[in-house]
């Protein structure tokens, strides 16, 4: 499985049979919105303009946008609903290739029960937005790892050069995970490379 990098709550996870994109954003955020083929197409919140450009996204893509289960070409993608103040926002359980991504796009807050994240069960990935303001803070970030626990957890939603939306840096983030951490274009993982203890901050470079 090879994991890459667009912006904000955008991702490409490339598996052996199927393309999966994640969020594509608008223009509107100063980034080139992402383009590519793909399989499947996962939106966070079909009705924001901002998370749901999708004119740049070919190939007969199977769309998913709601809460629920879904099997496309050995992968299975389970949308669960959160209430985010006065709406909710999907976040998505993505398995393929034996390996669990939890994705939790573009939340302000993590308010799954314990029982509701014990059901979840074990988390290889985790995908979650540290930039504060409209989604969770760098703080409230490193909690919801210390909670979840994966085994890699990968930062979303924060400020860079192009973006002209209001986010904290990367670096607060990184501050509260202890510092640590990997820097790479891309992350190629296969189930038995993950490490058995603890957790591994990896850093994507954007695709330009």
């Amino acid at each position: 499985m090879q994991i890459q990098y667009f912006g904000l709550s955008s991702f490409k996870i490339t598996t052996k049979e199927a393309t999966i994109i994640t969020d594509p954003f608008h223009k509107d955020s100063g980034l080139t919105p992402p383009r590519g083929a793909a399989d499947v197409l996962v939106l966070a919140d079909k009705n924001s303009k901002l998370y749901s450009a999708i004119s740049g996204i070919s190939g007969e893509h199977f769309d998913i946008t709601d809460p629920g289960e879904y099997d496309i070409k050995g992968v299975t993608v389970t949308g669960i609903p959160l209430k985010q103040e006065n709406k909710y926002v999907t976040i998505f359980l993505i398995e393929s290739e034996d390996i669990r991504i939890l994705n939790l796009t573009h939340i302000k807050e993590f308010n799954l029960t314990e029982d509701e994240l014990e059901s979840l069960g074990e988390i290889d990935i985790l995908i979650l937005p540290v930039g504060g303001n409209t989604v969770l803070s760098a703080s409230a970030a490193a909690k919801v790892v210390n909670e979840v626990e994966p085994k890699i957890v990968i930062p979303s939603h924060y400020k860079n050069k192009d973006l002209i939306l209001d986010l904290d840096s990367l670096e607060k983030f990184v501050k509260e995970m202890g510092g640590k951490k990997e820097e790479m274009d891309k992350l190629t993982i296969k189930k038995k490379e993950l490490q058995e203890e603890g957790t591994k901050l990896v850093i994507l470079e954007p695709l330009r």
